[in-house]
């Protein structure tokens, strides 16, 4: 579902680095500072309806000073390419150790013995309950043969102490990110867990999984939803293009006491396999090699109108578009070094400079624009890669954005890397407003953002 979110978030009070409320109250004044520092301390600026007594997501930025020792981390010592079930595996033990124990059910301000952090800059589409943000929806019979219905999806990431440090790099001054020739340390892991208003009715491998009440309906009533999918990315220099991605998701069919003991891997991928196009595959019987999909999850899915779960069998997970893949989709993750606001001159041009997933997979030029392998440079020439992380790129086109909608002056100062050099003939004025984008909108506090944040 692409649709845009317009929320006014009002004024929020000033914070510090420490962890947010999760109410937004008026800042103390409203100077650029107090302003910025209150929204980035911000838990969420979502609706609560029916739910108002329910423990509230609390933002969390642990954010280490020094680079955390990475030598003990389990998956080091497997071969993700020889073994890749193992690697994720020791890496799913590894985030669900403390996170998933009851006591504190992915609340990370609750595990007393790791450190993890959100990203921040999602104060506006975080609902109130378990800062879960909306992902791409499941159109019918994509999930299972059963499926009728659409299904919403929507999803909470955190990052390790490792890839917390990298955030700190940039988010150390909330009101300036710094963002030039960033880089994550290898051990960063960034883990999301996707959950769906899927009915087991319809998705018969979903029954007995965990469950969440999200307020995730407009007015911020809530709903249940149950735990499909668990993504996991790791910066490991093993990879050739530095990060490995991998999916897991629920089946009722496993073993286990718990539904993280029955979540199988669906697959792990290393490469955006540029050579595999519809032509190959069809004409010449190729396969996606930069990765590896489990075999036993992919034959549920090959009756079912999409039939891979990637595109010409690449590794994506269940609720990710079929014509996409993990990899691909994150290595654009980029910082323009300047706002690039919805529908206006410089985001026509940023969609052609940044070609997303091929509206007709049988292009093979489309899909070769797409599916690149960059390794650690950006995916466009003259901007900054963020190095494979969404978040930080959404986070980024969201604080860059509100800067030169409410605080224009400060737009240039508020940015270590050059901005992008748009075609002047269509970016006629960076310093004002467009005509168009100054509405009610946008006034204090307002971020604009896709709502398919995360979509693959």
């Amino acid at each position: 579902m692409n649709r845009i979110v317009f929320i006014i978030l009002g004024f929020l009070m000033f914070g510090g680095l420490s962890p947010a409320e999760a109410t937004c109250p008026e800042p103390e004044n409203k100077e650029f500072a107090t302003v910025a520092t209150a929204l980035f301390n911000c838990s969420s600026a979502l609706p609560l309806k029916g739910a108002e007594q329910e423990r509230k997501f609390q933002i969390q930025y642990n954010f280490p000073q020094t680079a955390p020792d990475t030598g003990g981390v389990p998956w080091l010592a497997i071969d993700p390419r020889t073994d890749p079930a193992a690697f994720m595996q020791a890496i799913l033990l590894y985030a669900t150790k403390n996170n998933a124990k009851p006591d504190v059910d992915w609340r990370i301000e609750d595990n007393k013995v790791e450190s993890w952090c959100h990203a921040p800059w999602f104060q506006a589409l975080r609902e109130p309950l378990h800062g879960m943000t909306s992902e791409r929806w499941s159109r019918p019979l994509e999930l299972h043969k059963l499926q009728k219905d659409w299904a919403r999806n929507w999803a909470v990431a955190i990052y390790n102490d490792v890839a917390c440090y990298g955030l700190g790099k940039i988010w150390n001054d909330p009101t300036f990110p710094k963002t030039k020739d960033f880089s994550f340390p290898d051990g960063a892991l960034g883990i999301k867990m996707l959950f769906t208003t899927a009915m087991p009715s319809q998705v018969p491998y979903l029954t007995g999984s965990k469950e969440w009440t999200v307020a995730a309906a407009d007015d911020g009533s809530t709903m249940t939803m149950r735990l499909l999918q668990m993504d996991i990315s790791v910066k490991d220099k093993r990879s050739p293009n530095g990060w490995f991605f991998g999916t897991f998701m629920y089946d009722a069919t496993q073993p286990g006491d718990t539904a993280y003991q029955r979540l199988v891997p669906v697959g792990l991928i290393w490469g955006s396999d540029p050579d595999l196009t519809a032509t190959s595959y069809l004409e010449k019987a190729a396969f996606a090699k930069e990765g590896w999909v489990n075999p036993a999850v992919a034959a549920r899915f090959y009756a079912l109108p999409r039939q891979n779960l990637g595109l010409l069998g690449r590794a994506n997970g269940p609720v990710d578009n079929p014509k996409s893949a993990c990899i691909t989709c994150h290595q654009r993750a980029l910082d323009w070094g300047r706002s690039v606001l919805p529908k206006s001159p410089e985001e026509e041009q940023a969609n052609v400079l940044l070609p997303d997933v091929p509206y007709d997979p049988f292009d093979d030029t489309a899909a070769k624009a797409y599916f690149r392998n960059i390794g650690h440079d950006s995916p466009v020439p003259n901007t900054q890669s963020l190095d494979y992380t969404l978040q930080i790129s959404k986070g980024m086109t969201a604080f860059r954005n509100w800067v030169f909608t409410e605080f224009p002056d400060h737009a240039a100062s508020t940015t270590d890397v050059t901005p992008y050099p748009f075609k002047s003939s269509t970016s006629k004025n960076t310093s004002a407003k467009p005509a168009a984008l100054a509405t009610d909108e946008f006034k204090a506090g307002t971020t604009i953002m896709n709502n398919d944040l995360f979509a693959k």
